[in-house]
């Protein structure tokens, strides 16, 4: 029987910046097809611009309308927006936050799939520009990975953190801006979620 993988997510989920107009959901699949031909389908339900309230506001309808096997979810870094002066508070509180992953991984575990959360990946904080109005840092991506882990761990999820490998890297090669990952980086978080399940004996 086919199995279906299905990912959640925001811009970088959804391919946003990859010059080849693939992103890393569709590599993965092809990835994973060129070692498991015919075994699987492949759903992106992930939208630009989306946050953690948007996606667990449309998953009810999106996930629950679909039989998955395995769900991806990579969402987060619109949840993280600042005003330029960091003592700001975030637009999105950590309280709402934390409310709508609990309501997003409760609609998810209805489902019946195995999830893999995933954490988020810096920004070059460098990049954004001077006319930019908002502006994310790392210290926010860092706290906020461990809350996402911290929710995961309570419920028993599978969370594949890449954050301290990716801060080491030179992501001036691999980001097409300050957030979004270019080809090169899309196929790199490809390999590294295909290397993960693998190694989970999640394909």
């Amino acid at each position: 029987m086919v199995k279906n993988i299905g990912m959640v997510g925001d811009s970088i989920a959804y391919g946003c910046y990859d010059e080849q107009d693939l992103g890393w959901f569709v590599r993965l699949g092809k990835k994973i097809l060129s070692s498991h031909s015919g075994e699987y389908v492949f759903n992106n339900m992930s939208q630009s611009g989306d946050n953690i309230a948007d996606v667990a506001n449309r998953a009810n309808f999106e996930v629950l309308s679909r039989q998955f096997n395995l769900i991806i979810v990579n969402i987060g870094i619109n949840d993280l927006r600042r005003r330029k002066d960091s003592k700001l508070q975030l637009d999105f509180s950590e309280g709402a936050r934390i409310m709508y992953w609990n309501k997003l991984l409760d609609i998810l575990g209805k489902t019946g799939a195995t999830i893999v959360v995933t954490d988020l990946t810096p920004v070059i904080e460098n990049r954004y520009t001077e006319q930019a109005s908002l502006i994310r840092y790392n210290t926010d991506v860092e706290r906020y990975n461990e809350i996402i882990k911290h929710i995961c761990q309570q419920r028993n999820i599978r969370f594949f953190e890449r954050y301290g490998v990716w801060k080491n890297r030179e992501l001036e090669k691999f980001y097409k801006d300050a957030t979004h990952p270019n080809a090169k980086g899309h196929q790199i978080m490809a390999e590294e979620m295909y290397d993960y399940l693998e190694k989970e004996n999640l394909l």
